[in-house]
């Protein structure tokens, strides 16, 4: 047990007793939500109550997150940079903890959450929705006295009531769905709801935390909400961008840096999942075909409508603190977790986020969009839209990335409301301010590990009239899409999906659009910034600048040898860095194996690359499988039979002309075509025996394999 149980009873004693003074926490997060969505930073969705707390509180420019759901989330709930908490790029699966700690893909015991600090300080602590911090350790394990939501993955279906559940296990769900009735959304609202009922009839101060998972995809919501919005966006992103533009000037909100940005450009991929956009700009509406049109207006539309469902349950919450007497005291914090999402390109995608499925809906099939037993995204294009004016996109450290609209409300404790706070803050800055209005503590030991200082700074300030605070530096990194900004300068460069992955350098006090790249004429600059950055990153323990050594590491060839007939020669366990590893970039090849498996099924006989580029050589049920990547882009080919238990001798070959194949022996086991020749050097390292970094394929089980390999050869033709 992390929580000493009798803190809360004490603070609760002493609470009942003087009167509670402290302020309740509400803390609203969404998903995939764009900059401009929310009506008060320009957007035409209606959010009458969201709009109402921005107008009676107050509205942060440049509020800072991690580029994407899960880091964005460790960041807000610990106070630390995400790769502190144990979750640099993504949760659990990928294997990836082998980097180091900063890779655990869950959140650690070196953090602290903020429902462990205010349960220690005496608060009823409530948590609905979405998790996506590692599924391995339960809300419950973490602080929460209550929850209800969904714990494994990016998203669930908002109509299959069973992907969501009450916590802790065992206790009776307070509410009850027709399956037929249920949507996640509404149910989350409810939720909220009956938790702040029974908040109430406490005597302690309470904390909620709704994360929403709307807007995310799979775009999902009720027919008749949709349909109200289908006149809005038959008018197309194009159009809509500029009124956007000229509400938030009207608004306040832009000043003279602000620029009015062409489309962003689609991000480099699989040119299929991209609808062949991939590196090029977005279409101009009126060069999108009509019923192509019409497909991407019902998506939107279904876009809009589950952020209007939010805005619904946020009506509802400050109709019950109205109430219960607890409106005045209660600070609410409203932001999204990154911007809107880009992917897969300007068309979106069904099913599946990686299958690069795009249908064109027409005609009845248009009325079921967002329906039950659906999966759609809205797309690149619109997703500018939602970022009006920012450039690019979630995944991405530019601003249109990694800034979210924010709204603090706080009667009881912002003296001047209904103003717009142009100073940077954070996520990371949660946590401080949480804990400068509720008197709570942060330990420097809890639960016998040792907690990692706080980050971020306290808001606070601004709710007393300080809009001007010091500059400040903040650092960014997400799949080496990087970031630091130092006052108003910002070095920024983007991932390998972007089509010039290079620094940029950004004045944003004059240029807050980015788009002014200034590197050329301040490469001094631009280097001691890089310098800089280079320095978080190795004390956040970020790969490759800081080298996680395994306590039973592979044992890393300084050497490699090679025979006669020019192959490379290996043996299990072997390692090699990328610096000496062969490289196979727009070379046929071909790799042989002699192993022995035994009763092992499963593992990585070979690899080299992750999951941009590379190639690997496994067992799976038994099976031979040869992968390939390609800018992200996976090929298979696998056996058509099991490899014997004795010792064998396997091969894989990619040829000039794409083709492939797998033999045992001189037996050809499978063979394929068009398999491109890998156009990118990895920069993971050639293994034997295993893929312990980022992975080349979807591996089903473990990647290290645990028979015996004899040898292995490789040659390049």
């Amino acid at each position: 047990m992390r929580i000493i149980a009798i803190l809360p009873l004490i603070f609760s004693i002493c609470l009942s007793l003087i009167g509670q003074t402290r302020p309740n926490i509400i803390v609203v997060l969404v998903d995939d939500m764009g900059y401009s969505d929310l009506g008060s930073f320009g957007g035409e969705v209606r959010t009458p109550h969201l709009d109402r707390l921005a107008k009676n509180g107050l509205r942060f420019t440049q509020n800072y997150n991690s580029a994407r759901c899960c880091p964005s989330r460790a960041s807000l709930l610990t106070g630390l940079y995400s790769h502190q908490a144990g979750i640099a790029n993504f949760t659990g699966g990928d294997k990836s903890a082998r980097l180091g700690p900063a890779y655990l893909g869950k959140l650690n015991k070196q953090c602290m959450t903020l429902a462990e600090v205010l349960k220690v300080a005496g608060y009823s602590t409530y948590g609905v929705g979405k998790w996506h911090v590692g599924h391995e350790e339960l809300p419950t394990g973490r602080g929460f006295d209550d929850y209800y939501g969904y714990v494994r993955g990016h998203s669930a279906s908002q109509w299959k009531i069973d992907n969501y559940l009450r916590l802790p296990e065992g206790r009776p769900e307070e509410l009850h769905y027709e399956e037929d009735q249920f949507y996640a959304t509404d149910a989350f609202n409810d939720y909220a709801i009956e938790f702040l009922s029974q908040a109430q009839k406490k005597k302690s101060p309470f904390f909620l935390y709704l994360a929403h998972s709307s807007p995310h995809f799979p775009l999902e919501a009720p027919a008749q909400t949709r349909d109200s919005y289908l006149e809005t966006y038959s008018k197309g992103w194009d159009l809509l961008r500029k009124e956007r533009f000229e509400r938030q000037k009207e608004s306040g909100l832009l000043t003279d840096s602000w620029k009015f940005t062409e489309l962003s450009e689609v991000p480099v991929d699989r040119d299929d999942i991209a609808n062949h956009f991939a590196g090029r700009p977005n279409p101009d509406w009126m060069d999108v075909p009509a019923n192509r049109q019409e497909d991407l207006v019902y998506r939107m539309a279904t876009f809009a409508a589950m952020i209007d469902h939010v805005d619904q349950g946020i009506g509802r919450i400050l109709t019950l603190l109205e109430k219960g007497g607890d409106f005045e005291n209660t600070l609410i914090l409203f932001t999204s977790d990154n911007g809107a999402c880009y992917e897969w390109g300007p068309y979106g995608f069904d099913q599946s986020s990686r299958k690069g499925f795009t249908q064109l809906h027409e005609g009845e099939a248009l009325r079921g969009v967002g329906s039950p037993g659906t999966y759609h995204s809205v797309g690149s294009a619109w997703s500018c839209l939602s970022n009006t004016p920012l450039r690019m996109y979630k995944h991405f450290n530019h601003e249109g990335g990694n800034c979210s609209p924010l709204i603090a409300h706080w009667p009881d404790g912002i003296r001047k409301p209904d103003q717009w706070v142009r100073s940077p803050v954070h996520l990371i800055d949660f946590m401080p301010t949480i804990l400068e209005v509720t008197d709570a503590s942060y330990p420097n030991t809890f639960g016998g590990e040792k907690i990692h200082p706080l980050e971020g700074l306290s808001m606070v300030p601004f709710f007393k009239e300080s809009q001007k605070a010091k500059p400040r530096t903040l650092f960014f990194d997400h799949f080496d899409a990087s970031a630091i900004r130092k006052g108003d300068w910002k070095l920024v460069r983007g991932n390998a999906r972007y089509n010039e992955r290079k620094w940029e350098l950004y004045n944003l006090a004059k240029d807050r659009c980015e788009t002014l790249d200034l590197i050329e004429s301040k490469p001094e600059l631009a280097r001691k910034l890089e310098k800089e950055w280079l320095s978080w990153a190795k004390r956040m323990r970020i790969s490759p600048y800081y080298e996680f050594k395994e306590k039973n590491p592979s044992r890393v060839l300084d050497k490699i040898n090679q025979d006669k007939k020019g192959y490379y020669l290996f043996k299990h366990g072997d390692q090699v860095k990328r610096e000496q590893a062969p490289d196979f970039t727009g070379k046929p090849f071909e790799v042989i194996v002699t192993l022995e498996r035994g009763t092992v099924k499963d593992g990585v006989l070979v690899s080299h690359g992750g999951s941009n580029s590379g190639y690997s050589l496994y067992l799976e049920d038994g099976y031979l499988a040869f992968a390939c990547r390609n800018k992200g882009s996976l090929k298979l080919l696998r056996s058509n039979e099991p490899l014997p238990q004795e010792r064998v001798v396997v091969s894989a070959r990619l040829s000039k002309d794409g083709k492939t194949e797998v033999r045992l022996g001189q037996k050809v086991l499978a063979e394929g075509g068009s398999f491109p020749l890998i156009g990118i050097f990895p920069r993971d390292p050639l293994e034997v025996g295993n893929d312990s970094l980022s992975l080349v394929s979807n591996y089903k089980r473990n990647t290290r394999f645990k028979g015996k390999i004899n040898q292995v050869k490789l040659k390049l033709q």
